[in-house]
């Protein structure tokens, strides 16, 4: 009889301990999956508390967005943002920041959004980590020359010039994709700012500059030293950034951007910063 209780002990025993084990093993693979499927996205919600939508740019790129007389930073973005905010019912406010710092600001919460003219592309080649909205709006790279250069009046004729590009920029993968075409520049020079580029051109130090088209433009029709050359190397897109993983306030913005276009905000700011029809 004692024998036969101190089995049945025994076996309840291992009963209770394989219990006990797949209990933890299921809240163990609960809190796995809890995990691998992420935080709630409150990206949205977080702005719309706020009331604020900030916005992270790099004024240095008119008429995208440049810096005022009155220190106001101004252009497409900048008013498009501010167009997005309002049809959010809240207010946009801008973060003057480095283009190189662009990536990482938005992914350390210094703002919420990136609107600086800036591609997919541009954005990946930094991380993968982000969210990217539909482009809204599809931006040429050209040439500029100086307005004697009677040599380049065609991508073609850049084979064995000197060009200069911005870095990290969609300039810059424009010029890399020449030798697919079967142009092999002599040089591509790099630069951390288009300014820096231009006075290269200005003093000449380099034979051409590729560039987005309406900065182009911006920069020969207030500078008749430069003329732009009408020959499209190649055309990307330019999209909101935001962190990764902030899927609702993308597409919150998206809608945003779609009933501007609907109602004819959109069109309006184009007009008024790029000239467009």
């Amino acid at each position: 009889m004692n024998k036969t209780f101190k089995s049945f002990i025994i076996v309840m025993m291992i009963v209770l301990s394989l219990f006990a084990l797949t209990a933890c093993s299921s809240s163990t693979n609960e809190e796995k999956n809890s995990q691998e499927n992420g935080a709630e996205d409150t990206s949205l919600q977080s702005v719309l508390d706020s009331k604020v939508l900030r916005v992270g740019m790099c004024p240095e790129y008119p008429p995208f967005e440049s810096i005022s007389e009155n220190n106001e930073i101004v252009g497409f973005d900048p008013g498009l943002a501010a167009a997005i905010a309002e049809e959010m019912g809240i207010k946009a406010e801008f973060v003057n920041t480095p283009w190189e710092g662009l990536i990482a600001g938005v992914n350390n919460g210094n703002f919420d959004i990136i609107m600086s003219a800036m591609s997919p592309e541009e954005a990946t080649a930094a991380t993968d980590a982000v969210e990217i909205s539909s482009n809204y709006y599809t931006l040429a790279d050209v040439i500029v020359v100086k307005s004697d250069n009677e040599e380049i009046k065609s991508k073609e004729d850049l084979s064995g010039k000197i060009i200069g590009i911005q870095d990290a920029s969609s300039a810059a993968q424009a010029a890399e994709s020449l030798p697919e075409m079967g142009i092999e520049p002599g040089e591509v020079k790099h630069y951390n700012r288009n300014a820096d580029a231009y006075a290269e051109l200005a003093n000449g130090r380099i034979d051409a500059i590729i560039v987005g088209v309406t900065y182009a433009n911006e920069q020969a029709k207030n500078n008749p030293e430069f003329k732009v050359i009408n020959d499209p190397i190649h055309e990307v897109g330019i999209a909101v950034i935001a962190k990764d993983g902030a899927e609702s306030l993308v597409e919150r913005i998206e809608e945003a951007i779609a009933k501007l276009k609907g109602n004819g905000t959109y069109d309006s700011i184009a007009v008024e910063w790029l000239a467009a029809e």
